[in-house]
């Protein structure tokens, strides 16, 4: 079952030698994770001064509006948010839990559900009906599509100063600032929420049931990257396992290993 004591005692700190990979237990924390992953490639390129690095920012941001465009992604946010807030009430009456820090954490849950809610229009308001935008993403829709011969006026753009290139794409994300501020924030909330115990993959294999009556969120598994293998997990609703694969030089099939592996596993449920 969850460790509820250690709901607020932050993250839990692994070296640096540590290779972490998760495991979505739902649809809602799969859409989150992969906005997560291209807001930090946005983030990580918008930064960058190079022509190279803001087309691969604008390409990341097309792929967010894409991603974000196929389910409300506001409304998926703000109930996972909700969810959070009534579980932490509950979580107030038990042994051990920080009061105050359970009260800010609450406090920090219940503004930006706000932030979100005031947030009036459609996430791609900016950048909706913007031609120039427009001809980017339909081009870069195609296979080396966005040759200066296909789009010369985007060829004129990445030609233009990189503060000048940084600022529109800042513009054109902004919109999006609330939500990924709350996509990091009910990650981070989730990940705290597992309590990381050592296992052993006995010949590589790991198989462990999931209590149905809590509410599982994300599966995450930690090995020494000296280790040289991968786990492949594999979750139902009341059961998973852990696969390690030896990845060999990446040119032959990977291989199922055989040892006994010890790693750190996190079932997080909020």
């Amino acid at each position: 079952m969850p460790d509820t004591g250690h709901q607020f005692a932050g993250l839990h700190a692994l070296t640096q030698s540590t290779l972490t990979f998760e495991q979505p237990l739902h649809e809602r924390v799969r859409l989150l994770l992969r906005l997560e992953a291209l807001l930090e490639r946005f983030r990580s390129s918008s930064l960058a001064a190079r022509d190279f690095d803001h087309h691969q920012a604008l390409t990341v941001l097309v792929d967010i509006y894409a991603l974000a465009g196929r389910v409300d992604v506001k409304r998926e946010l703000m109930g996972e948010i909700e969810r959070q807030i009534a579980n932490l009430n509950r979580f107030a009456a038990q042994p051990g839990v920080d009061q105050e820090r359970l009260a800010l954490t609450m406090e920090g849950q219940r503004r930006l559900l706000a932030r979100l809610e005031d947030q009036v229009g459609g996430l791609d308001h900016a950048v909706k009906d913007n031609e120039f935008y427009t001809s980017v993403r339909q081009r870069t829709a195609l296979p080396g599509g966005a040759c200066d011969f296909d789009l010369p006026i985007y060829h004129y753009w990445l030609s233009q100063p990189a503060a000048a290139r940084a600022e529109l794409l800042l513009e054109w994300f902004r919109p999006l600032e609330s939500v990924a501020e709350a996509i990091t924030q009910v990650l981070a909330f989730i990940r705290a929420a597992g309590q990381p115990r050592s296992v052993v993959a006995q010949d590589g294999y790991y198989e462990q049931g999931l209590d149905t009556s809590y509410a599982w969120q994300m599966l995450r598994v930690s090995i020494g990257s000296d280790e040289q293998c991968y786990p492949e997990i594999s979750a139902g609703r009341q059961r998973f396992t852990v696969r390690f694969l030896d990845p060999g030089d990446f040119h032959d099939r990977p291989r199922i290993v055989s040892r006994d592996l010890p790693f750190q596993l996190s079932c997080c449920a909020i």
